[in-house]
Parts: C-alpha cells; structure tokens; sequence
C-alpha cells in the first residue's frame, strides 16, 4: 500500500509538472517535447511496480465494434464544436510536429499511466477510475484555458476534454489498448491546429 502512495505522489508531481509546462508555453516546440517527460516517468514508473504492458494499454489489439462506434459518435460531436473556430490556415508546424506530438504525449500520461493507476488503486472500479482521470484531464487543460478564453469557451473546453477523457479511456479500457484513441486524439488536435477561439 504504501508504495501506492509513492506512486501516487510522484504522478501527482508529473501532473504539476506537466500542467506548468502546457500552461506557460515558452517555446513551443521545446514544450512540446518537455511534455513527454510526465507520460515516460509514469509508464516506468509503474512498470517498475510490477503492471505489464497490457495494464498499460501498451499492446496492439483490435478495434472493437462497440470502441469503433465510440470514437465515431465522439468524432461527429467533435466536428459542429471545431467549425465553430475563426479559420487560421494550416501551419505544418502546428499539424505535424505539435499536434501528433501532443496528442502522443498527453496519451502516455493520462491514458498510459494515469488511468491503469487509478484503476489499480481503486481496485477495479474501473468506471470510477474512467471518471476520476477524465475530471484530471478536463482540470489539466484548465489553466491554459482560463487565459486564453472567455468563461463560455472555458465551459465548453471543460466539458469537451472531460467528454474526451471519458471517450479515450473507456475505449482504451474496452479495447486494452490507447492506439485508437491516440490516433482519433492525434487527428482532432491536426484539425484543431487550423483553426482559432475567443
């Protein structure tokens, strides 16, 4: 038990960590890859605790139909929310450095890591620990948010990104892998980068 809470801390210490880094975008691009660094301690971390690779969500494994229609009915969610954005154009950059970057990275902390553990912790509850990292994951986006938006758009970032969390980590549970997930993150991020709010 007591190496749970080690656990813990340190991953609430890469949370932190990973919050700062994605709130003050100094460089973008050196951010972008400090941003890996939480997800890493955490995958070896845990690793280092005796989960396999397949409580991590490491493995390749199919699409399940129930996965697919998940990710499906999120993505028409997704794309009304997206064209409601100011066209910036595309920057290759921002499509494809940044966002297939950032979309790896926030996989590996919050679906790699932070779920097998609050599924771990809660001993199985895996609904409650779905909800628990998706509410982290809405909060982590929080910060940038708040200076970057007015409240409507805070609201509706909070809402999307705990709908995310919830979609991402349930198909990950179902599926026993984030490769789907990741890849659906990775292209909602890729559109994203064309486009602008508040």
């Amino acid at each position: 038990m007591r190496n749970n809470y080690i656990t813990g801390f340190i991953l609430l210490v890469a949370y932190a960590f990973y919050t700062v880094i994605y709130t003050i975008q100094v460089n973008e691009i050196v951010g972008t890859f400090l941003e890996f660094i939480p997800g890493i301690i955490g995958i070896t971390i845990l690793l280092f605790n005796g989960y396999t690779p397949r409580e991590l969500f490491l493995t390749k494994a199919r699409l399940s139909l129930k996965g697919a229609l998940l990710l499906c009915v999120f993505f028409v969610v997704l794309i009304p929310i997206l064209v409601t954005g100011e066209w910036i154009g595309f920057n290759p950059l921002d499509m494809f450095l940044i966002a297939i970057l950032g979309g790896i990275s926030q996989e590996f902390y919050f679906r790699n890591t932070l779920l097998p553990y609050c599924m771990r912790v809660l001993k199985g509850r895996r609904f409650l620990a779905l909800i628990i990292h998706a509410i982290l994951f809405s909060l982590w986006h929080l910060p940038l948010v708040l200076i970057e938006a007015p409240i409507a758009g805070v609201i509706g970032v909070m809402i999307v990104t705990f709908i995310g969390g919830l979609v991402w980590g349930g198909q990950a549970q179902r599926d026993g892998t984030v490769y789907w997930a990741m890849g659906q993150h990775i292209l909602y991020l890729m559109l994203m980068s064309m486009f602008t709010w508040g």
